[in-house]
């Protein structure tokens, strides 16, 4: 497979590219217009996060804290909004809003990254993020996944500092401590965030001499982990519900997601060949529909009001067919690019590491959210940087991605 551009893609559309800029400008103001717009109550899973912050405040940081957290997700969220109460006084909508900020913060670190390597696009590029729909939901409410994001953002930058660094032939050591210390912080907000201390070790197996920067990553992870899980006695707190396990279903799902996004990111309508793909997607569906392997309605708030039992039905078997097809494309083709591209370790440290965390729902054997899968938003955007073209194409997919987002976080909010 050939790279779609031999000039740079910002400087191949630049009206289009300006398009694009305003749909994200847009996007932007009504990600902020919706939030402070939001209930003045909590609403879905967060009362049961907001209810950190009370319970460090009781019981400060101790064993009978962690215990006692009524969420899936670790103590990182408490000590962020702790730390803002004064400025939130635990609104709902103020701790919204934070998540918004984080979000501008996530952004800020990938165009950093992408202004460090020379793209003239790298503000646009950062602001893609909103093109993912998944971003909205994490960002518009007072959930735990963008504290988190915020430091596996700053772990991915460090450790691509790092790599870069080895390419220079200067100490990469020091990146790899920071990015230990990052992605330990990052487990404490989001637990899945630690299928993550594969990718140094990934590298190391590449070039040897980053076998020691490695072991002191994976020596940090598990110093920072370990509180964790000796006073869970496991990954979650006794009070969650999820039970471990392996879950086909769920790996699919993500993986289906996450192709979903990726074509967002970087619309294509070449990446295989047509015959390839329409013989591919029957032969999903034929066997999907049957089998029920991924079976799922999106926006089935909306939906429900509109389709008959039957309708819901159909459409439940053909959006899973169409996951399940997304996601074995999606992971033959990033497996595929990442084994050509094996000397690039900076682009093995993107593809690795998405890949890591997009699986990573397959390690909950009972429940799944499509903001598992958004953990890799730092990821997805960089991994379809290369493959980003700035053409009208572009335009229409973050005019899609954007309004499957506002939708979805408001309809959350109209739930209530």
């Amino acid at each position: 497979m050939q790279r779609f551009a031999t000039q740079h893609p910002y400087e191949a559309r630049t009206g289009a590219a300006g398009a694009a800029a305003a749909v994200l400008l847009l996007a932007a103001l009504a990600l902020i217009a919706i939030v402070v717009t939001s209930p003045a109550n909590f609403v879905y899973d967060e009362p049961d996060y907001a209810n950190y912050v009370p319970l460090l405040r009781r019981y400060g940081l101790t064993e009978e804290f962690l215990d006692a957290l009524t969420g899936g997700a670790g103590p990182l969220y408490a000590f962020v909004h702790r730390a803002l109460e004064p400025l939130t006084n635990l609104s709902p909508v103020r701790m919204r809003l934070v998540n918004v900020v984080l979000l501008a913060v996530v952004a800020g670190i990938l165009a950093g990254w992408l202004k460090r390597q020379n793209r003239p696009d790298y503000l646009l590029a950062g602001c893609t993020i909103l093109v993912v729909p998944m971003t909205w939901v994490l960002a518009g409410m007072a959930l735990t996944s963008m504290p988190a994001l915020v430091f596996v953002s700053l772990n991915l930058y460090v450790l691509l500092r790092g790599v870069e660094a080895l390419e220079h032939e200067t100490p990469a050591l020091g990146w790899f401590v920071a990015g230990g210390i990052f992605l330990g912080v990052a487990v404490w907000g989001r637990q899945t965030a630690l299928v993550l201390t594969g990718v140094p070790v990934l590298l190391a197996l590449l070039d040897r001499r980053l076998r020691l920067p490695a072991l002191v990553f994976v020596a940090i992870i598990a110093v920072l982990t370990a509180p964790l899980v000796i006073a869970w006695e496991g990954f979650t707190p006794p009070n969650e519900e999820a039970d471990e396990g392996l879950s086909l279903r769920h790996g699919l799902t993500s993986l289906g997601y996450a192709g979903l996004c990726f074509f967002l990111l970087a619309p294509r309508l070449k990446w295989f060949s047509w015959k390839s793909l329409v013989a591919a997607a029957v032969m999903i569906a034929v066997v999907n529909a049957p089998l029920g392997i991924v079976v799922l309605c999106p926006f089935e708030s909306f939906m429900d009001d509109i389709l008959s039992d039957f309708g819901m039905a159909a459409c439940a078997i053909l959006f899973g067919s169409l996951l399940v097809f997304c996601a074995i494309m999606f992971l033959g083709w990033i497996l595929r690019i990442t084994w050509h591209g094996r000397r690039d370790l900076k682009q093995v440290t993107i593809n690795a590491g998405l890949l890591c965390l997009v699986l990573s729902p397959a390690l909950i054997a009972n429940y799944y959210s499509s903001r598992y899968t958004a953990m890799a938003l730092p990821y997805l955007v960089l991994a379809a940087q290369p493959w980003r073209l700035w053409d009208w194409k572009m335009s229409g997919a973050a005019i899609a991605g954007c309004t499957a987002g506002l939708l979805s976080l408001l309809g959350y909010f109209w739930a209530t």
